[in-house]
């Protein structure tokens, strides 16, 4: 038996990745890989608290002391009492950090065209794209660029769109006529040639989220929107399996857009939009294992989270865990410790 690794990983040492992942160039991407990238936005897109611009950064030095532990364990292998599972690494052939995508914070139509271009590449090459916000403009652009990439490998694809947040951002204009910012989004997207309502759904909304003109569209539109409090009542996974057989249906991918004030404020403090009718942190977690298990999802962004806003640190470590979960299938594998044997993937758990 292999003994400890015995090396700490401190994300205040060398240059951050998410989960101390190589430093990867576009010409580096295999088919199949998931590649991290970040976009560090927030100026005049974002109408709250500003400090969301820190989130990638913060993000990714999160995402350090869940590698550590793996790295000083036995084997590479934590176990979880509560199933007696092994949890085990893959490899650092599974996943890259690209960096940060190429933003001009002065000009906002500069940098949708800068995070597109950069999201198609890492489609087009064939890698599953994890996009770190910023503010939560950012899944309009990294969308776009879904598309475009997957345009490339096929003619006429559709695509399905799921949104988890306590906010719909549905509007079509926001502040003085502006429909280009985090409000909006949703919206964007909406009006992408690849996607359809039909194909559109939301999760883990909470309060009043749309005006009038939102809300006929929800109506005549028939538009999937399952609140927290609808989660909660119908269960996670079955949750889960309503949006995603409304977003997948007849799509040949499924982009998802995480925005983590979806989680209540009390246990995610460090977003620019606090929320305190959210969902608790572990429940975030199963929403994130529960879509593990749809390879549907070839897309993914998780944005908002402001590291000034919550020195204590839980919000990005929060965030962290959460891609690791959904990226489960993607990163790990299970050992039966009872015979050693690699077994299919059974969860991740910290």
């Amino acid at each position: 038996m292999e003994g400890p690794k015995g090396e700490y990983i401190n994300s205040y040492v060398g240059f951050p990745t998410f989960f101390n992942a190589p430093i990867i160039g576009l010409d580096d991407i295999e088919e199949g890989m998931t590649v991290v990238a970040g976009v560090p936005i927030d100026q005049g897109i974002n109408l709250g608290r500003l400090g969301a611009r820190f989130g990638p950064r913060g993000i990714r030095e999160g995402s350090y002391k869940y590698r550590s532990v793996q790295e000083v364990a036995e084997n590479h292998t934590t176990v979880d009492l509560d199933t007696n599972i092994g949890v085990r690494f893959k490899g650092d052939h599974t996943m890259g950090d690209i960096g940060d995508l190429k933003i001009s914070p002065q000009d906002i139509m500069e940098t949708t065209e800068g995070v597109a271009s950069g999201v198609s590449d890492i489609v087009r090459r064939g890698g599953l794209p994890v996009v770190l916000g910023g503010d939560h403009y950012v899944c309009y652009p990294s969308f776009e660029g879904f598309a475009r990439g997957m345009m490339e490998r096929k003619s006429n694809p559709r695509i399905g769109y799921l949104h988890i947040d306590s906010h719909a951002d549905f509007w079509d204009q926001l502040q003085a006529g502006s429909r280009y910012n985090h409000g909006t989004s949703a919206r964007r997207i909406s009006e992408n040639s690849t996607i359809s309502y039909k194909n559109m759904a939301w999760l883990g909304l909470n309060g009043a989220v749309l005006d009038a003109e939102q809300y006929r569209m929800y109506k005549n539109h028939s538009l999937k929107m399952v609140t927290a409090r609808m989660m909660m009542e119908k269960g996670i996974e079955d949750a889960v399996k309503e949006v995603l057989e409304v977003a997948a249906d007849s799509v040949d991918a499924v982009y998802v857009s995480i925005d983590i004030d979806v989680v209540d404020g009390s246990e995610s403090p460090g977003t620019t939009a606090c929320v305190f009718q959210g969902i608790r942190a572990r429940e975030f977690l199963s929403l994130m294992s529960a879509l593990s298990q749809y390879d549907i999802v070839k897309g993914i962004d998780l944005c908002e989270v402001s590291p000034p806003l919550d020195p204590t640190g839980r919000t990005v470590h929060l965030a962290a865990l959460g891609l690791l979960s959904i990226l489960g299938p993607r990163l790990f594998e299970t050992v039966d410790m009872e015979t050693g044997k690699v077994t299919g993937y059974q969860g991740f758990s910290y």
